[in-house]
């Protein structure tokens, strides 16, 4: 098994690497947010997204339905996923609350190892995508190849008009950029801000299910005053205020510790398949797989570490 999946990525790898050796193609733009793609406020980050989401869903549906006493292939990779993240799971979280909290962090984790992924696509299909004209910082338009139209379709904004360029001269339209239809979701800062702050919502929600009220007690001890006199208790109300802050500022550092790898392993892969050999990429591509196992693998410990937390009552043993 693990021959094959070592075999599967080197095959990968090397469709890419011959691809953009026999077939080479501009590299796009580095963007740090994700851009539009002409279908409304979807960004190819959202779009490429949907797409991920709809893939892992439907492969999960035929997986599921074709189960098998001795497993095989990818069912038994897909086993030993889901056993290792359970056992995880259950060694950390409170006996009463490791089944809720599984399928939340299972779907979190193996959606980002997917999205993370993702990013090894960028020296390809980051220039596949739509062309805008520039007249800074692109690439020649003569190096672009168009799959429907060519340069005469495109148009210089000028002010509020447009004005139509022919063949790349007319409008003064020599450089264009790229706009890629696919981006890795977990490079865009958007999607990173929002699981981040969908797990730090479902902390407070799961501390205030299991201790209910008293759970802001971590937060407001305005109680410490009385059981621990006056200047002890103005300490223990500022740590009070200090926990709060730090919840907040839970959201900022898991939404910019998953998007500063993964962008910056996009940004590492465009500019290296931009100066070196191609087959150097090979170094990189492995650098990357790693990355996004462990950003993936992160964001899933740290969330079960703070469902744990919020749910364990002080002093409780599990």
């Amino acid at each position: 098994m693990k021959t094959k999946i070592i075999v599967g990525l080197l095959v990968s790898i090397a469709v890419i690497v011959i691809g953009n050796i026999i077939l080479p193609v501009p590299r796009a733009a580095i963007e740090v947010a994700a851009e539009p793609i002409g279908l409304g406020p979807i960004t190819n980050a959202l779009f490429t997204s949907i797409i991920l989401s709809i893939i892992i869903v439907v492969a999960a549906f035929f997986i599921g339905r074709n189960l098998k006493d001795v497993p095989s292939g990818v069912q038994n990779v897909v086993e030993v996923l889901i056993e290792a993240l359970d056992g995880l799971v259950n060694s950390i979280a409170p006996k009463k609350w490791a089944p809720t909290f599984f399928p939340i962090l299972a779907t979190i984790f193996i959606y980002l190892l997917f999205a993370n992924w993702f990013s090894l696509l960028t020296p390809l299909l980051g220039s596949f995508g739509i062309v805008h004209p520039t007249d800074h910082g692109g690439i020649p338009v003569e190096n672009v190849t168009f799959i429907t139209g060519g340069p005469e379709s495109l148009h210089m904004e000028e002010g509020h008009g447009k004005a139509e360029e022919s063949h790349g001269e007319a409008a003064g339209v020599k450089e264009v950029l790229i706009v890629p239809i696919f981006r890795a979701p977990s490079s865009d800062l958007n999607l990173t801000f929002a699981l981040a702050l969908t797990t730090m919502v479902l902390v407070q929600v799961f501390g205030v299910w299991e201790r209910g009220l008293a759970y802001f007690g971590n937060f407001f001890r305005f109680n410490a005053f009385a059981k621990k006199g006056v200047l002890m208790g103005a300490i223990d109300f500022f740590v009070g205020i200090l926990e709060g802050v730090s919840e907040i500022a839970k959201i900022i550092s898991f939404s910019f510790r998953l998007f500063g790898n993964i962008f910056a392993g996009e940004v590492v892969l465009i500019v290296v398949s931009s100066l070196v050999s191609l087959l150097l990429l090979l170094v990189f591509f492995g650098l990357e797989i790693f990355v996004g196992v462990i950003q993936a693998f992160v964001f899933f410990i740290l969330s079960l570490v703070f469902y744990s937390m919020a749910t364990q009552h002080h002093g409780e043993e599990h």
